[in-house]
């Protein structure tokens, strides 16, 4: 009887810790990566594509429209120290894939790439972590991570 106490308790502490294991979904992800970025750039999900709006005197002055399939997670996504910004890049075949808003202006230009200011004081690896599951979440239906990006 005490054996199987101990086998029931331990099926129990087992379940409930991988059931209380915290998935990183697109929601989750954008606003950690937004919470590393300089106050004047937020990303957003969207349905079917990604949203980054840069902000002067708390307006939105410019917004960055990223198609996922058009994004280069592998080798596009990486942080330049010169820039203090994780950029985000198109697959080189995909061209120039990101559509730029410039609101005042009311243009649209397509771009090859955008760059995220942050706030990172070393290599902003989990940023750019981050940004390369939040891509792979909308490019992939299989995608599961429940480990922190830090």
């Amino acid at each position: 009887m005490k054996y199987l106490f101990h086998i029931l308790l331990i099926s129990f502490i087992s379940s409930s810790l991988s059931t209380s294991a915290q998935t990183y979904d697109e929601d989750y992800t954008a606003e950690y990566i937004s919470s590393h970025l300089e106050k004047k750039c937020r990303v957003f999900t969207e349905k079917k594509n990604l949203r980054v709006e840069f902000y002067a005197g708390g307006e939105a002055v410019r917004i960055d429209y990223l198609f996922p399939e058009s994004i280069d997670f592998e080798e596009g996504i990486y942080f330049s120290k010169s820039e203090g910004a994780v950029i985000v890049s198109c697959y080189e075949k995909a061209g120039k894939c990101i559509e730029r808003d410039i609101i005042k202006r009311d243009s649209k230009i397509l771009y090859d790439r955008t760059n995220l200011p942050t706030t990172c004081a070393d290599e902003c690896l989990g940023v750019v972590e981050a940004m390369k599951h939040l891509i792979k979440l909308y490019v992939f239906d299989d995608v599961e991570r429940t480990e922190p990006f830090e």
